[in-house]
């Protein structure tokens, strides 16, 4: 016991010793202090970029589904009031506002947004975008198998709310127009409305005149 108790007591004797010899030395002291700081800086900085990569993202509403044309679909580049993405891959359109990360205005794909990024995605080039119809005939098969891919991924992240069409059909166009023009047919209804109405008080007031005459 008296041996294990005199090891214990040379081992504290000589780890003060160490302490003792490595703080008596001014040099020893700056370095420590300085690589604490550092340590300090190092944590720091990664705490406020974690707390920097927390984005608050206001998703908007659900689209209701329906066909989009090229026209609408660049109206959900982004960059709208409520800040609604929308992409066009192998002939549908998905809502893909919550990737705002990726598709903004700032994010790396921002091409995308209110586009067709079929061709882009078969060769993943963010420049090959183009503004008008597109109907990616000359893809290769490589190409073509990259696109469904990346359709794949697309409709396991994000809504889809219908096809990508070049025209709508008449009836939807009808449809589309319905609200505009609803409000001029009530317009021209009341007019009639009103008019027959008075056409109906001018009769009531000669059939007066005339029974007022007989009288």
């Amino acid at each position: 016991h008296s041996s294990g108790h005199t090891m214990q007591v040379e081992d504290q004797f000589s780890f003060y010793s160490l302490l003792n010899e490595f703080f008596s030395s001014k040099l020893n002291i700056v370095l420590t202090l300085i690589c604490a700081y550092l340590i300090y800086r190092l944590f720091k900085k990664s705490s406020s970029d974690d707390s920097e990569d927390v984005e608050i993202i206001k998703i908007p509403e659900p689209l209701q589904p329906h066909d989009m044309t090229l026209d609408e679909l660049r109206k959900y580049d982004g960059k709208g009031e409520d800040g609604r993405i929308c992409i066009g891959v192998n002939g549908k359109v998905y809502d893909c506002s919550k990737g705002r990360r990726f598709y903004g205005p700032d994010g790396p794909y921002a091409s995308f947004a209110g586009h067709d990024a079929t061709r882009a995605l078969a060769d993943f080039d963010v420049t090959a975008i183009k503004d008008e119809w597109d109907e990616c005939l000359d893809l290769t098969a490589a190409q073509k198998a990259s696109v469904q891919e990346w359709e794949m991924q697309f409709s396991e992240r994000y809504d889809l709310v219908g096809k990508l069409v070049k025209e709508l059909p008449p009836f939807e166009l009808k449809q589309e127009l319905g609200d505009q023009k609803t409000n001029d047919v009530d317009k021209e209804v009341c007019y009639h409305g009103l008019m027959a109405c008075m056409c109906d008080l001018s009769d009531v007031c000669k059939v007066n005149s005339v029974i007022s005459v007989l009288k």
